[in-house]
């Protein structure tokens, strides 16, 4: 029989305060050195589809994983959940690629009803060491994901917002670039996702966007990281 696994609301936003990760940001002296010997910016395209958006200036390895989410649209749901689990963590985890503390990864892999929540906290409790570690350590100490592996991963049954979804949990293992931070990275954590109808979430500040929310669509969503 399938676990039982209830995250109230107050849960599923305390739950992501666990992104949170210091970050420290020591000076080394060795900035200039550094990014002298960081590699040119190198484009990856993706395998774009109509039911999760691309990743906005991807590494080699989230271009990877989003072209496994295309690829397993349609397969079976474990395939496509484990999928969207790995682009997710890839994505977020990953701030080498970011342009701002702002320039939080993964959004379209969270419920739309949660972003605006999740946005300030991995902002406020993630991202927040951002420009301090870019200016103290240059931009190649910024946290890279080349790898995510996804372990004891089972169906269960999981209480969003008042209502009951089928989705998984697991246990995730980041592997990152090498960095002078490395000892300070998330590297391991318990992760909860549903599979439910929704659509792209669209902030209505942004009145440049051409993004629309769509119809509803079933899609995988990460409710938490522990």
């Amino acid at each position: 029989m399938n676990a039982i696994c209830k995250y109230t609301r107050a849960f599923v936003l305390a739950g992501l305060l666990a992104f949170a990760m210091p970050l420290s940001a020591c000076s080394s002296g060795k900035q200039a050195d550094r990014e002298k010997t960081e590699e040119k910016a190198v484009k990856y395209t993706v395998k774009e589809n109509d039911t999760y958006w691309a990743p906005e200036d991807p590494t080699q390895y989230i271009a990877k994983t989003y072209d496994d989410v295309t690829a397993t649209l349609g397969a079976a749901d474990q395939k496509q959940a484990e999928a969207v689990a790995k682009a997710f963590l890839a994505d977020f985890f990953t701030l080498s690629n970011k342009d701002n503390d702002g320039d939080i990864g993964g959004l379209d892999y969270i419920p739309s009803a949660s972003v605006e929540a999740f946005s300030e906290y991995a902002k406020y409790y993630y991202y927040n060491n951002y420009a301090q570690i870019l200016t103290n350590e240059g931009k190649a100490a910024l946290p890279q994901v080349v790898n995510v592996k996804l372990t004891d991963m089972a169906p269960a049954k999981v209480s969003y917002l008042d209502k009951e979804y089928d989705g998984y949990t697991m246990n995730a293992a980041m592997e990152y670039a090498d960095s002078s931070e490395a000892s300070n990275f998330k590297t391991n954590a318990k992760c909860t996702m549903i599979k439910m109808k929704d659509v792209h979430y669209v902030p209505g500040s942004d009145v440049t966007s051409t993004k629309e929310a769509g119809e509803p669509k079933d899609v995988y969503r990460m409710i938490a990281v522990e």
